[in-house]
């Protein structure tokens, strides 16, 4: 099975909604026996519950409880098990060079993945912001995930 790695700041945001719409994705499409996900913070505070308005939106938007996330730090074990590491932002991407340079390979911000070409190559941090924010950012990344899903199932 190809473990796929999502990667933002804290791990309350942004990457675990991401991993719960993969999830969500790839069992929609019948490929939940050949990836799986998991989601981990460069700052993360370990065992931090993803934020109440990311438990929110995923519950109300998309029907996924991830009221259960707890924030896990990105360590080496993540970076070594990972088949694809997907980060929200060229900072996360060139943090974590600098630290593990042998992920070169592996390492893509979503939307480079996505084969997206926008002048913005992150993910905007809904941290501290409202609803709206959230849904906005949960809603682009689904968007990068079915291009990347798409990307995945044809690469088969």
């Amino acid at each position: 099975m190809k473990k796929i790695l999502f990667v933002c700041t804290g791990n309350t945001c942004r990457s675990p909604m991401a991993g719960a719409l993969f999830q969500k994705l790839i069992n929609e499409k019948g490929l939940s026996g050949k990836y799986s996900c998991k989601s981990a913070g460069v700052y993360a505070f370990e065992h931090d519950p993803a934020t109440s308005e990311a438990v929110e939106v995923m519950k109300n938007e998309y029907g996924i409880d991830i009221s259960d996330h707890r924030a896990s730090v990105l360590d080496f074990d993540d970076i070594m098990d990972a088949w694809l590491i997907l980060v929200m932002t060229e900072r996360h991407r060139n943090m974590i060079l600098d630290v593990f340079p042998q992920a070169a390979d592996k390492l893509f911000t979503l939307k480079s993945f996505a084969e997206v070409d926008d002048e913005n190559p992150d993910i905007s941090d809904p941290f501290g912001m409202d609803y709206e924010v959230y849904k906005n950012c949960a809603a682009e990344i689904e968007t990068l995930l079915n291009r990347i899903i798409a990307k995945l199932i044809k690469s088969e």
